[in-house]
């Protein structure tokens, strides 16, 4: 996005500065004329760039398997202590047996689920409806390497918690080296 912004503005300062090196050779009428053009391509570019932030707000919102726009803004804690990583998410109207956590490589940790609402269509007198229902997957990458036993997860009004042991980091005494 950054690379196709930036050919944008490269596009129109070239674009600029030879407007505004041929206005000084040529009439008054010419150059309005060419004010006008550089105003309405500015409006085009303005445009184009409101039309890209769309799509790519778009894009980012349908990656992460989101059904109906659920799990968009799952909140996310990570803590550690000198023994554990402690990881900590909102996942309100969850059931517990619908979350699934997964420690990959040492490194990473995947919380996953889904939870279903009632639609519109299946409830009469619905007047309004926020709460959305489908699935998410969030992975988290750990600040350090961690076990893969010992961990323990627990989920309780509305709030997961993941403890995650550390990898036990080897400790070597200082070697003295003599120099020659």
């Amino acid at each position: 996005m950054k690379s196709f912004l930036t050919v944008i503005l490269m596009f129109s300062l070239t674009t600029l500065a030879y407007a505004v090196d041929n206005s000084a050779t040529q009439d008054t009428a010419t150059s309005q004329q060419v004010a006008k053009d550089l105003s309405e391509f500015r409006k085009q570019l303005v445009g184009m760039k409101k039309e890209w932030d769309k799509f790519v707000k778009e894009v980012a919102t349908d990656t992460g398997s989101m059904d109906s726009g659920f799990g968009a803004n799952i909140n996310v804690d990570i803590t550690q202590t000198g023994k554990d990583v402690i990881v900590r998410a909102d996942l309100p109207g969850m059931g517990k047996d619908k979350i699934e956590v997964v420690l990959i490589n040492k490194e990473s940790l995947k919380i996953s689920g889904s939870r279903d609402v009632m639609t519109k269509e299946e409830t009469p007198g619905v007047v309004r409806q926020e709460r959305m229902q489908g699935s998410f997957e969030r992975v988290l990458e750990l600040p350090v390497e961690c076990m893969d036993k010992g961990i323990t997860a627990s989920y309780k009004d509305g709030v997961l918690e993941v403890v995650i042991p550390k990898a036990k980091q080897e400790v070597s005494e200082p070697v003295k080296i003599k120099v020659q």
